[in-house]
């Protein structure tokens, strides 16, 4: 029988060296190829969506009130709109680096119609719009409890002044037909509408003429004065009117209890509200303090933020509180802060091009106020301000420190005082003792930790009524020539 060997046949030692050599060349090969083909791909990655196409920036601050101890640290920096301007020079970086800058002007302009100013019935100079124009501010809400100090005619002569100095103004209306209207803001592209209005009117009401200037009232049921005003159904349906004629709203509120350190319960279900019926933010007032800082995803899935209370922002209140000798409430109406957001036009491919609520921080804030070393005769001359404390307090600590070295400097050595307790070594020195501060030193030292102390507490007041998680640090100012 015929047999098949179908073994191959052997082959020389060489030849099966070649053999391993190509099959090996040729998987290096094909190795190499796909390598080379995974690195053209991955130079050139799919940046995940959205794509940002454009942002507006927006800095927002609470209270201004020219309490009478306000105009004089104003006239002590200057004339007229020079003085009032200095008073914000801390914070005008913050609000001039922004598109648009707000506060809310808790006082009527009206030099034409002024009945004179008292406790609680406020008047300013033209001047003092007309600085904070010169810091940075765009708009102001003229919605709250005094705009009607001065009377109807102050609240009309005021809306002129702020239309002549090129200040918007948020919270009034021509006639009553055109009240709840938002006042529109635009750059880049996006524009942002702000709806203003107030609960509160301090017993005054709008003219019973259709015709005339109205302030946006919407009235607490039954705290009114028996003042109209509009309900909570016709202020949401003008919610969802306004966010219509933008691409983004934001809604400006004089609510809340004064000195309350949390909002009323309606008003956090009203703010919910607002925001499902198409705002995006809600910027509080009128309570004096710092209130929570609260973010809300929509029914329909947008993330907004309510900034209940912002705070005085320039004011006299709590003029004489001393830290750490007065209860820490007592300090609150001096603590405030500037809240930051953007409006961002973004694209999700596919799904289309939307613009969305962007950024949202904090920047703390102090009222700076020398009342205390004016009445002990320490100055003459009186400062109230806002400060950074974010800003401020790496500036103190920073001459903290060249005080101790200076006096180091200038310390002679102190001698050997033996054994250092516990370091079980009879040739180590003692460390030199506290060093031997001059009298001027001294008083430099006790009032340098002073204010670092203040502050720092200040900011953890802050920090627990708002919330840490929305910090930001302040803009780096320019570096000195």
């Amino acid at each position: 029988m015929l047999k098949l060997n179908l073994a191959m046949p052997a082959r020389p030692a060489k030849n099966r060296f070649w053999l391993i050599a190509a099959l090996a060349l040729v998987a290096l090969a094909a190795l190499t190829g796909a390598g080379f083909r995974w690195a053209v791909h991955a130079a050139k990655p799919v940046a995940p969506y959205p794509h940002e196409l454009a942002r507006v920036t927006f800095a927002v601050a609470g209270d201004v009130i020219p309490h009478e101890a306000v105009r004089a640290a104003a006239a002590a920096e200057g004339p007229g709109a020079a003085g009032w301007t200095a008073l914000f020079s801390d914070v005008t970086d913050v609000f001039q680096s922004a598109d648009f800058g707000f506060v809310n002007m808790e006082t009527p302009v009206a030099p034409d119609h002024s009945h004179g100013t008292k406790p609680f019935l406020f008047d300013a100079p033209l001047a003092l719009p007309q600085a904070l124009k010169a810091s940075g501010i765009k708009i102001v809400s003229f919605a709250n409890n005094h705009v009607m100090d001065q009377g109807w005619p102050g609240f009309i002569e005021t809306r002129q002044h702020l239309r002549d100095i090129g200040l918007l103004f948020a919270g009034t209306g021509d006639t009553a037909a055109q009240t709840f209207q938002p006042v529109m803001t635009e750059a880049n592209g996006i524009k942002v509408g702000w709806l203003g209005m107030t609960r509160w009117l301090n017993g005054n009401r709008n003219p019973d003429a259709s015709d005339q200037p109205h302030v946006n009232f919407f009235p607490y049921p039954g705290e009114a004065g028996n003042a109209p005003g509009a309900d909570e159904a016709q202020v949401l349906a003008a919610v969802k009117a306004a966010r219509a004629q933008c691409d983004l709203l934001v809604v400006s509120i004089h609510w809340g209890i004064e000195y309350a350190t949390a909002p009323r319960p309606e008003d956090i279900d009203l703010a919910h509200k607002m925001l499902d019926a198409g705002a995006s933010v809600i910027v509080g007032h009128h309570p004096h303090v710092l209130q929570p800082v609260e973010t809300y995803r929509t029914a329909d899935g947008r993330n907004t933020v309510i900034f209940y209370s912002l705070g005085n922002f320039l004011s006299n209140q709590s003029r004489t509180y001393i830290d750490g000798l007065m209860p820490d409430k007592d300090g609150d109406p001096r603590d405030s802060m500037i809240g930051l957001f953007s409006a961002v036009r973004d694209d999700y491919g596919p799904a289309g091009i939307r613009v969305e609520l962007g950024h949202v921080g904090i920047l703390p804030v102090w009222g700076e106020n020398n009342r205390n070393d004016l009445a002990s005769g320490k100055t003459k001359t009186p400062i109230i301000r806002p400060v950074l404390i974010d800003r401020e307090i790496p500036l103190l600590q920073a001459k903290l420190d060249a005080l101790i070295k200076s006096a180091d400097a200038s310390a002679s050595p102190a001698p050997s005082a033996g054994t250092v307790p516990g370091s079980g070594s009879a040739s180590t020195p003692a460390p030199a003792p506290a060093s031997e501060f001059t009298p001027e030193q001294q008083k430099e030292f006790v009032d340098l930790t002073s204010r670092l102390k203040l502050l720092t507490d200040r900011r953890q007041q802050i920090l627990a009524r708002t919330g840490d998680e929305f910090v930001t640090d302040p803009p780096k100012l320019p570096a000195k020539p």
